[in-house]
């Protein structure tokens, strides 16, 4: 960090020298010797300066939740697609089905759940031996459960191939940042993403690189609508075609909507109030997974890119200074590092157990009782006539063998 950072701050501000020096508390020469580089400039004095003007460095109250919600990456040179699948990503080469493909140029794909492996059948009469790895949302889930039983982190996963594979190159990483629900009185210190579009027409969202935005978000236009007739708000920041692009959305009216549940019960369900979503792409993409395995948090390196990128005030003050908005200050002006979450999901099971809690454990309830003032069987006829769907079986295959390799033999 040098004085280019900070005169490049004072100047997205507004502000003169002078008037800068009197918001901070600072002497006007100290300030001209920090921004020529007669003073070293460092980051504690970075963060006593911008809490004069209002940001915040502690989110412990406001936690946010990281997670890689989807990870895509090319190998140009393996011959051997069993050692690569047993050596990089730890499961027996037999746990994957073939079949052919036409995605991505390719023509042939291992899959195992979503944990996918992208290759060409006839690639010695090709002469192509590239390979890509796609985990989409819950192929890294299914990735987690494999790693935490190995006992490995996703540093330690793409460290080694990183290290190990100069053929690697990352093409797409997506870091999902959950901002988590603090409860029903809480309510109104979450960040309302109503409220940014509006800020963004105020010109109170100031952006560096980013060029374009737009949102989507609509529902039932009676007056007597159920907040849950309500499809959210999804702000989408920077272009699609672009290495970087940013979307934030009202992830609790997806869950309910995907549910059949009120956003009320989701909220309860499944804890998430927003969710704010970074797509890299290219290298932009490899490079943060290289920052990654170097030792760089995880939760900074998001926080980092989307501070850079955009900032969020209240309104202005004195000399015409943009007021940082606290509640956006509270979640990405920390500079705590962000732990990453892992969170291990085999399949869907969790989900439809939450459901069944959430919606079914009453009613099943109330028949059991029922059964016993009655003398009657109910409960079991309801039990009895259940029958897994194709695909549940198919889940329920994969589910015993995950949760046999986290069994110790």
């Amino acid at each position: 960090m040098d004085g280019k950072t900070l005169r490049k701050f004072r100047a997205s501000l507004g502000l003169k020298q002078k008037e800068f020096a009197e918001l901070t508390q600072m002497s006007l020469s100290s300030l001209k010797s920090y921004e020529i580089g007669r003073r070293e400039f460092t980051l504690e004095k970075f963060k006593e300066i911008k809490t004069h003007l209002g940001y915040s460095f502690s989110d412990s109250s406001h936690p946010l939740r990281l997670m890689i919600d989807y990870l895509r990456i090319t190998f140009k040179n393996v011959h051997h697609i069993k050692d690569f699948i047993e050596t990089y990503l730890y499961v027996n080469f037999q746990d994957f089905t073939s079949q052919e493909t036409s995605l991505m140029t390719y023509n042939h794909l291992y899959k195992r759940g979503d944990i996918w492996l992208f290759d060409y059948f006839d690639k010695e009469e090709r002469d192509n031996y590239q390979v890509t790895l796609q985990l989409s949302g819950q192929g890294c889930r299914q990735m987690e459960l494999i790693l935490e039983r190995e006992g490995i982190t996703w540093q330690d996963f793409l460290a080694k191939m990183l290290y190990e594979r100069s053929d690697m190159k990352v093409t797409r990483i997506d870091l999902a940042l959950d901002e988590l629900y603090r409860g029903k009185s809480e309510e109104a210190n979450h960040f309302h993403l109503s409220d940014m579009i509006n800020k963004v027409y105020q010109n109170y969202v100031t952006f560096d690189r980013l060029k374009v935005w737009s949102h989507i978000g609509g529902g039932n236009l009676s007056t007597s609508s159920d907040e849950e007739e309500r499809q959210g708000i999804s702000l989408y920041f920077g272009s699609r075609k672009s290495n970087m692009f940013f979307n934030f959305y009202e992830k609790r009216y997806e869950f309910a909507q995907k549910e059949g549940i009120s956003v009320e019960e989701a909220l309860e369900i499944f804890g998430v109030w927003n969710r704010y979503e970074i797509r890299l792409s290219q290298g932009k993409a490899h490079l943060l997974v290289e920052h990654f395995v170097e030792g760089q948090e995880l939760g900074n390196l998001a926080r980092g890119l989307i501070n850079q990128e955009m900032m969020v005030y209240e309104g202005v003050g004195k000399y015409g200074a943009y007021i940082p908005d606290q509640k956006w200050q509270d979640m990405f002006g920390s500079a705590e590092p962000l732990k990453l979450t892992i969170k291990p999901e085999p399949y869907s099971i969790d989900r439809t157990v939450r459901w069944l809690l959430y919606q079914v454990s009453n009613s099943l309830a109330y028949v059991s009782e029922a059964d016993k003032i009655m003398n009657t069987e109910y409960l079991k006829m309801i039990q009895n006539s259940g029958k897994p769907t194709e695909k549940m079986e198919h889940e329920l295959k994969f589910l015993k063998k995950n949760y046999q390799m986290m069994t110790p033999t």
